[in-house]
């Protein structure tokens, strides 16, 4: 059985959430990672409205689109606490959100020490204080979770706390596998001096850990750092990072990368596609489907 593919749904702006997932659908996608956002609302909502949020989910059937994730990110890190508790808060109206909508798992943010962007490195992030105070936030995440019998989605991410594979796998350890899965992207598990050209043990090394923790696989590129990319990032580490484009269109090596997934995660999970302009949208599925074909002829001989 292939693995479902989808996309960020808003990469995709449309004026209603049927147009959304109508467009989504006619791309050739049969899944998606939602946010808050495309219900015009914000992405961290204060209240539920649950019509809203039932209007969004038949609109996602009747076009035959499976929310496979819904997007609940913000820093654990945060030193204004007053906001903090309010994320969590809001935590939960999305674990509400995402029980109308059909899915089990929130993706999560493990926090960085920078204040400015959730999505920017900090030099204090492997600290030991840094790493208890992201596993508090965790365990407060973790006990919401269980309240709505869902999952949380961590990314390892080089410009957060939980960085790699080991700090993604010691996490699992130190908290528990019931609760906790991994949302893998292997273009945020590169910093250089490491090469994704060369160094294609990282995807390896790291699917090893962590398959059998993985839910959803994202699927955006790591662009050549010889050429001036075409698109940036919201992951990027400014001055320290890879920039990022779209699958497809830089220098993962994509065969790789998912003949590991096939290879280590004991189920076919969604890949979704990210990083990329609504006009990218065609040639980036094409290539996805490319690689899969290929993937699938080699391990078939």
């Amino acid at each position: 059985m292939r693995n479902k593919i989808g996309i960020f749904a808003k990469h995709i702006s449309r004026p209603t959430t049927e147009e959304l997932f109508t467009a989504i659908a006619e791309y050739g996608f049969n899944c998606v990672q939602f946010n808050a956002a495309c219900l015009g609302i914000p992405s961290l909502p204060d209240v539920l409205d649950k019509a809203l949020w039932r209007n969004a989910s038949v609109a996602a059937r009747k076009a035959g689109i499976e929310v496979v994730a819904l997007s609940a990110t913000f820093n654990l890190l945060d030193d204004n606490q007053s906001r903090l508790a309010d994320n969590f808060r809001r935590l939960q109206v999305l674990a509400e959100g995402a029980e109308i909508l059909g899915t089990n798992l929130l993706t999560l943010c493990s926090g960085t020490r920078n204040q400015r962007d959730m999505w920017t490195y900090h030099s204090e992030n492997e600290a030991p204080e840094a790493w208890q105070e992201m596993t508090n936030g965790i365990q407060q995440a973790l006990a919401i979770a269980s309240e709505y019998n869902i999952y949380l989605g961590i990314e390892p991410e080089v410009a957060n706390v939980v960085c790699d594979a080991k700090s993604a796998a010691r996490l699992i350890s130190e908290l528990g596998p019931d609760r906790i899965r991994i949302v893998f992207d292997p273009a945020n598990l590169y910093r250089p001096p490491a090469d994704p050209r060369r160094d294609r043990q990282v995807i390896t090394d790291a699917l090893s850990l962590l398959g059998h923790s993985v839910a959803i696989a994202h699927c955006k590129d790591i662009a050549d750092p010889r050429a001036k990319p075409a698109t940036n990032s919201e992951h990027d580490v400014v001055g320290e990072a890879y920039q990022h484009v779209a699958a497809g269109s830089g220098i993962l090596d994509y065969d790789h990368y998912l003949s590991e997934l096939k290879r280590w995660v004991p189920r076919n999970v969604p890949l979704i596609v990210h990083g990329l302009s609504e006009d990218r949208i065609p040639a980036t599925l094409a290539f996805i489907h490319q690689r899969l074909d290929e993937v699938d002829r080699i391990s078939n001989r």
